[in-house]
């Protein structure tokens, strides 16, 4: 099992621009990090190229800062899409869901996490959301074959803008969808910090997940507003997730989404902190092992 970081571990500081990716690509290799979840989310907000024509190139000359560091990316994560709400730039973003699947096989990453979507009408759930969904990724499935990338899709949490509950928070309705989509390319991206924000069961989840389960965004919260940090600084926890993990024998890549571990961190103390949770991510790995 490879220990791996996204990208957006290194893309805030408090107070200042956002980081560009290839100085997090080199931060992450320089603390020790060997494996990279790529973030075209952050990609489409730092990027004017991803856009336009030239974007393919873009990141071909990510792939070749990898490759330079010996860094492999082994998953992504997709640009954000409300595909059951469309609104006035929905081709747009769609074009860009695309691009990041296809941008995905350039870097070398076998698996993309993807959101779900709700669909929400004058404030309440519309019945056909999972329907929409099932939908949507048949054919992002049928297209992400061709490049030789799965879907991963990912557990949800909180409301949406209306206030409504999201779609597959529960591992229920995340295994329902995947079974109901049928492609061999579909599985499920569990995210311990969505799980935990919504109080889920998550050894059990992971356990009815099992095979189904090709990704993981793992990161600690300790309330709505401190999410996605360092595992064990918030109140997950663990033993018995990691005991979860091994009994399916999960053996896929072990992924932080840490982006809110770094931001007030000090410039001087970053590399130190990253190796830190290179630390606590292979600590993690072995006790998996142990079980």
């Amino acid at each position: 099992m490879v220990l791996a970081t996204s990208t957006n571990i290194y893309c805030e500081q408090n107070g200042a621009a956002d980081i560009p990716m290839e100085e997090s690509i080199r931060m992450c290799a320089s603390a020790g990090y060997r494996a990279l979840d790529f973030g075209f989310v952050e990609l489409n907000r730092q990027s004017a190229l991803f856009s336009k024509d030239g974007w393919r190139q873009e990141i071909l000359n990510f792939r070749q800062i990898g490759d330079n560091l010996n860094v492999k990316f082994v998953q992504a994560h997709a640009t954000l899409y409300d595909f059951c709400n469309e609104s006035s730039d929905t081709g747009h973003i769609e074009q860009l869901m695309r691009r990041s699947i296809e941008g995905a096989a350039l870097l070398g990453a076998d698996w993309i996490a993807v959101h779900p979507s709700t669909h929400t009408q004058n404030g309440m759930l519309v019945p056909d959301t999972p329907e929409i969904n099932v939908k949507f990724f048949k054919a992002l499935a049928d297209y992400a074959q061709q490049f030789g990338v799965g879907i991963a899709i990912e557990n949800m949490w909180g409301k949406t803008p209306d206030g409504v509950k999201r779609y597959a928070i529960r591992a229920e309705e995340l295994a329902e969808l995947i079974d109901a989509v049928g492609r061999p390319n579909v599985g499920a991206c569990w995210d311990t910090e969505h799980g935990s924000i919504e109080g889920v069961d998550q050894p059990n989840a992971i356990r009815l997940l099992s095979g189904r389960l090709k990704a993981l965004h793992i990161s600690d919260e300790s309330g709505p507003e401190h999410v996605h940090i360092l595992p064990y600084m918030g109140r997950i926890s663990w033993p018995a997730i990691l005991q979860a993990l091994a009994d399916i024998g999960y053996d896929n890549p072990f992924t932080f989404e840490i982006q809110h571990y770094l931001p007030g961190v000090p410039a001087p103390l970053v590399h130190s902190a990253m190796c830190l949770s290179l630390e606590v991510g292979s600590y993690m790995i072995d006790r998996i092992k142990a079980f």
